[in-house]
């Protein structure tokens, strides 16, 4: 499909996503498995906090493909609140009270949220290092008296 080829954001192409994807798959499948006693944040904290920096890329390039993501930037702050809003509902009150499947941790929340601010952060970098750059030449000052 052509939405992931043009220049912005890389989708299933993205660091991040590759990265946060290949920490998953040693955690799931070399980690957890060798661990001699549970462990939380191998066994539930760390697959959390990757929610946001696997998924979301996936659901956006879907967006993307049916028309409802109008350009290939990298995710907004909303796009990854809206999101995690579901997903914390979903995960955390549907799936364990409607679907009878896994425990309904708040712990498990905080943790998509740290990987989400994460994962902007991250995604955001060029913007954020361009404000820092303006700052530190006093062109950020010069563009705000401007306005």
């Amino acid at each position: 499909m052509p939405a992931e080829k043009r220049g912005g954001f890389g989708y299933w192409r993205d660091p991040v996503f590759l990265v946060c994807l290949g920490v998953y798959v040693i955690n799931r499948e070399w980690i957890k498995p060798n661990l001699h006693a549970y462990s939380p944040f191998f066994h539930g904290h760390l697959n959390d906090s990757l929610t946001v920096p696997v998924a979301l890329p996936i659901y956006l390039l879907v967006y993307r493909w049916i028309g409802l993501r109008p350009d290939n930037q990298p995710p907004r702050w909303w796009e990854i609140g809206c999101h995690l809003a579901v997903w914390c509902v979903f995960f955390k009150w549907f799936g364990p009270s409607v679907l009878h499947h896994g425990v309904g941790d708040p712990i498990d929340n905080w943790c998509m949220l740290g990987g989400g601010i994460a994962a902007w952060l991250l995604w955001q970098r060029n913007w954020l290092m361009g404000i820092l750059l303006m700052k530190k030449t006093g062109a950020l000052h010069e563009a705000l008296s401007k306005a």
